[in-house]
């Protein structure tokens, strides 16, 4: 018997973009449908979300226009709390902030119901208001894909360490087939191989104007008598991306159109094994799961400096290098530095391999998610029973 057989899980995936969150949504669905629960996401028709979840067979519930988020707005939220108790749920999983005040309010009245929320960013806000107290106190469990996060969620929400909980990312290393083919961008050992990758949803080509141009530096200059190809890997078909022809026309500008391969690939990992080098991008989370996933499967990284991307090679060792957003020269320094001394890199990477994967793996993930949410069902149905308990005594007190 699976652990969630007759239970109903509700994931709040109200998001038009496609990143470390969204993909991390998805993970949690697919896990506890695996785990025998039937699950409903919440979502936008015809988001990369949707599309993804579909294909997977999760079943999308969508919401209609904006998501209220102002206080006094709350109150045409109601359809939402109402369908929650008409599909009898038995755990709510939020992952945005905004959308979690409103959850908090009308789930008051499910005391029966855990609400988890999942924080993929710092909080730049302090949700401390007194209006806030009762509504913080409705969150079961916070969980958080990095354990430096715990200070910040204290800090900003006022939620005591024993409701947080660190449970990584949840990322599966790729192995290579001893059979596998090349992909068709690698064609030499003469080239060193830089990936990155894009979510296919972008809406211009201005952020890549900074890479462009430390690609075109180091272009000019080879290393150790070797040139470039730069892997662009993509999650949806180029076919499909309204952006395609005029990034087409933005490498040719830059006089890269034979140091570029437009990689078609909606799993990213499986082409970080074929790169040396992986080259994240700026993105709205402080670390990408990418960066990551390349550690995991042995790529060294050089990826955006923040207090999460610096803590990571403080805990795992010099394992890739980070670079001010915006600086093109300092990427191409730091990318000819790893790529200078690449293996030192791996043989640190080798190094930690165990150890990321017990910190960002996805088995550790699996089993943490798992014993969270029975601990939470449990919690809510013993609270509940004393709570029915103290009212029967004093309904009825002892003569």
């Amino acid at each position: 018997m699976k652990p969630f057989d007759g239970k109903t899980f509700f994931y709040m995936g109200l998001s038009n973009r496609w990143g470390t969150e969204e993909r991390t949504i998805l993970k949690d669905c697919l896990l506890a449908k695996k785990s025998g629960a039937t699950v409903y996401l919440y979502t936008y028709r015809d988001s990369v979300l949707d599309g993804r979840a579909k294909e997977r067979g999760i079943e999308c519930l969508y919401h209609q226009g904006k998501f209220v988020t102002k206080v006094f707005k709350w109150h045409k939220l109601r359809k939402l709390k109402n369908l929650l108790t008409e599909l009898q749920v038995n755990v709510v999983h939020c992952y945005d902030i905004k959308v979690l005040w409103p959850l908090c309010l009308y789930m008051r009245s499910m005391p029966l119901v855990p609400l988890v929320f999942t924080l993929s960013n710092d909080l730049k806000i302090y949700y401390k208001d007194f209006w806030y107290r009762p509504l913080v106190e409705r969150v079961d469990q916070v969980l958080l894909p990095l354990a430096e996060m715990v200070e910040n969620v204290w800090g900003h929400l006022g939620i005591p360490p024993r409701k947080i909980d660190f449970v990584g990312l949840g990322l599966k290393p790729m192995k290579a087939s001893p059979s596998a083919i090349r992909p068709p961008f690698r064609f030499t050992d003469k080239r060193w191989y830089i990936g990155t990758n894009l979510n296919g949803i972008e809406t211009n080509t201005h952020f890549l104007d900074t890479v462009f141009h430390s690609f075109r530096v180091m272009m000019e200059k080879g290393l150790e008598e070797k040139n470039y190809t730069f892997a662009l890997c993509n999650e949806r078909s180029w076919s499909e991306c309204v952006l395609t022809s005029e990034l087409r026309r933005q490498v040719k500008d830059w006089g890269l159109e034979e140091h570029v391969a437009f990689v078609d690939e909606k799993i990213v990992a499986k082409h970080q094994l074929d790169i040396d080098l992986w080259l994240g991008l700026t993105r709205r989370e402080d670390l990408e799961d990418y960066a990551i996933q390349a550690l995991i499967d042995g790529r060294p990284v050089c990826i955006p400096r923040t207090a999460f991307s610096m803590e990571v090679f403080r805990s795992f060792g010099a394992i890739g290098e980070t670079y001010m957003n915006g600086d093109s020269r300092e990427i191409r320094e730091k990318c000819e530095t790893i790529l200078r001394n690449l293996g030192t890199y791996e043989k640190n990477i080798h190094k930690s391999h165990q150890a990321l994967i017990e910190n960002y793996g996805d088995t550790l993930y699996e089993e943490k998610m798992i014993k969270i949410y029975q601990k939470l069902l449990n919690r809510r149905r013993r609270l509940w029973k004393t709570k029915q308990k103290r009212k029967l005594s004093k309904l009825n007190p002892l003569k």
